[in-house]
């Protein structure tokens, strides 16, 4: 349904939350707004706060707002998503609301026809928001809450990617219970069956991402002190053997009828392990978007790299496709995978289905290229279409149990 005489679709474009990767997911989310079609949707910006609570407001828009919280949250209307079939809406629950689609006061339903989810990390990309997205029947884009919580979580994913064809390099969970009861014993779990067999290894958190807490270990007391980054992050930890010659192979694709792939690309970090600061705080990529906002945008990488062999780049994209349909995505995600230079091999690494910045920086450079206006626009419909396959469905309920 579309609001309004304008004829445009609203757009709750949702942020923030509770994660570590909280600050990027702002960042992503006041990019999407600035690239969404003025004349095809109205944007009402909602904000989740480090503590959970909701909020609507115009204050929302600007970047420097945040540089005030979190005292400045008393500017903005809390509201909430009641898990109520056909609410869809926002409620109001704080004080007035003024959003692009008119004023609310506490307890109006602010309309919404359409959810951009805009997280990364926990609480948001992982299916915790897309299980109250289906319980409130809601149209909201990307993966649903299967597709969410595999994605994120780096084990089981390879592990059913690997049960349909795609390669993947071996590894070993070590999850921090364990480790807390026991430590040695924990660190013997590692090495003691076939997945691994000797250093140097890479220790990455197994529910995160932008390369929070990774780290190289080159023996014991490395592989101790890694794992004990990881755990002050994450409640596991996957362990996966280190590949001297290799470097990444990324590529986004938009799911519609038929997935959609972007161009390659090879990120290039400064130290041969890609970093928080190499995705977020550098300078060179920024400077080549001319985005302000930074965010993936900031990573220094090598485009559609025309000294790599097509051979290679048609297999990541043949893999990334496939893994689209085993894994049931939706909306704009991006596969990671690395290349063996000795092997000539290629694995797959890890599913962002919520990439920084929307990994727009590959869409523009695609052939032919896409705007990051048009890829957020497929993405919205393709959710309202997917959400109206979901309503043909039969939901009757029948007590006939129950009259027994």
């Amino acid at each position: 349904m579309k609001h309004g005489s304008t004829n445009r679709r609203t757009v709750g474009v949702v942020f923030g939350g509770r994660s570590v990767e909280h600050e990027i997911s702002v960042i992503t989310g006041l990019q999407l707004i600035r690239a969404l079609d003025v004349e095809k949707y109205d944007v009402v910006p909602v904000y989740i706060a480090p503590n959970g609570h909701w909020y609507v407001g115009d204050e929302l828009l600007e970047r420097s707002f945040y540089r005030g919280l979190p005292g400045c949250l008393n500017e903005l209307s809390e509201v909430t998503l009641l898990p109520v079939p056909d609410s869809q809406g926002l409620t109001v629950i704080g004080r007035k609301a003024t959003t692009s689609v008119g004023s609310f006061r506490s307890g109006d339903v602010i309309p919404i026809d359409v959810y951009f989810l805009a997280f990364h990390g926990e609480f948001g990309e992982d299916g915790c928001v897309q299980g109250l997205m289906e319980l409130a029947d809601a149209a909201y884009t990307g993966g649903g809450v299967l597709s969410s919580a595999v994605a994120m979580d780096k084990y089981i994913c390879k592990s059913v990617l690997q049960d349909h064809g795609i390669p993947v390099l071996p590894g070993v969970v070590v999850r921090k219970e364990d480790a807390l009861k026991d430590f040695d014993a924990a660190l013997k779990l590692v090495f003691g069956g076939e997945a691994l067999k000797d250093y140097p290894v890479f220790v990455k958190p197994c529910h995160l991402g932008s390369s929070i807490g990774i780290a190289k270990a080159e023996n014991e007391s490395e592989l101790r002190s890694a794992l004990a980054l990881v755990f002050r992050h994450d409640s596991s930890a996957i362990v996966e053997p280190f590949l001297a010659d290799m470097f990444e192979i990324n590529v986004s694709v938009l799911e519609e009828e038929e997935p959609l792939a972007s161009v390659v690309e090879i990120p290039v970090s400064s130290s041969g392990v890609l970093s928080y600061e190499d995705k977020y705080l550098r300078e060179g990529g920024a400077k080549k978007t001319g985005d302000e906002s930074g965010g993936m945008a900031n990573l220094t990488r090598d485009i559609d790299p025309k000294h790599l062999d097509s051979e290679i780049k048609e297999r990541v994209i043949a893999y990334a496709k496939k893994a689209v349909r085993v894994l049931d995505c939706s909306g704009i995600v991006r596969f990671d995978f690395m290349y063996d230079t000795n092997t000539d091999k290629i694995y797959f690494n890890e599913l962002n289905p919520m990439p920084g910045s929307f990994a727009f920086y590959l869409w523009v450079k695609s052939h032919p290229p896409l705007l990051y206006t048009e890829v957020l626009s497929r993405a919205i419909e393709r959710a309202v279409q997917r959400k109206s396959i979901k309503s043909s469905l039969i939901k009757e309920l029948e007590f006939r149990a129950l009259a027994q």
